[in-house]
């Protein structure tokens, strides 16, 4: 059972790139830090799209503001002190930003670790400080870099799979759940996966339908969201503007989201009163 006084530590991945892990990381971020949780997003992915998403997002909010960031992640990662890094988004909303330079973290774990453990609890032994600080923590990793899922696994209490409704997506939650599996038996993690959350790539498609039925099948209705993101264009002007609330297009995103957060945190409840 997880310490009350350190963050719940939540892992969005899926070994296939577009499967809508960083728009369901900082969505559901953005609705947990409006229910008052202290959320953290640390962006673990070199594409930096939850930064820039984030950035756009406190930018909006908050446009007199300007966030300068004195060293990057990858550089906080070598110096094995991230004390600062984070920017502050919104009330209870933070963000450990990424870079470009992130992307030579494998070969900087293979250049200074003698051993497989070693490498793969680098992330965890310099972000344990953090759980401290907040009451959930939120991890978006890149889809193809076994180093850093590794390392954000390890970190984790649990793990969010981002489901988009087409075969690729499919076989890479397939993969993903085989990698998670071989890391809980190679080092007795206490790790759960909270949920497959199921994005559709064409609303009432019948390839989606065919994905669904096939996941279902795959993972156990009880393992998918009752919640399904359907396809919404906003999503993707979040991207470019941030996240905001100024139409009807941003209060349905919004809504299925804040939905999306609610059973999020009704699962995690339901592993930690199992755990007791």
């Amino acid at each position: 059972m997880k310490q009350k006084n350190k963050a719940i530590v939540l892992t969005v991945g899926n070994y296939k790139g577009g499967a809508g892990k960083t728009s369901n990381t900082v969505l559901i971020a953005y609705e947990l830090a409006k229910k008052g949780l202290k959320t953290l997003v640390i962006d673990l992915d070199p594409q930096s799209n939850a930064t820039k998403c984030l950035l756009l997002t406190k930018s909006g909010l908050y446009p007199d503001e300007v966030v300068t960031i004195d060293k990057t992640l990858m550089t906080g990662i070598a110096e094995k002190k991230i004390d600062g890094l984070e920017v502050q988004i919104m009330d209870n909303l933070f963000l450990l930003p990424s870079y470009i330079d992130f992307e030579d973290f494998p070969k900087f774990l293979y250049k200074t670790t003698n051993t497989k453990e070693e490498e793969d609890y680098y992330i965890k032994n310099i972000f344990d400080p953090l759980e401290v600080k907040y009451d959930i923590i939120l991890i978006d990793v890149p889809p193809m870099s076994k180093a850093v899922t590794r390392n954000a696994v390890i970190c984790s209490d649990y793990v969010l799979i981002s489901l988009q409704t087409h075969e690729r997506s499919l076989s890479g939650a397939e993969n993903y759940v085989q990698e998670l599996n071989s890391l809980n038996l190679e080092y007795d993690l206490d790790l759960e996966v909270v949920g497959v959350l199921p994005v559709l790539h064409k609303n009432n498609g019948s390839v989606d339908k065919y994905i669904m039925k096939t996941a279902t099948e795959t993972f156990g209705k009880e393992n998918l969201f009752d919640i399904v993101i359907p396809q919404m264009e906003r999503i993707k002007r979040f991207d470019v503007n941030g996240i905001t609330e100024k139409d009807r297009y941003d209060e349905k995103v919004i809504s299925f989201f804040n939905n999306v957060s609610d059973e999020l945190l009704e699962r995690i409840h339901y592993f930690e009163t199992q755990e007791k």
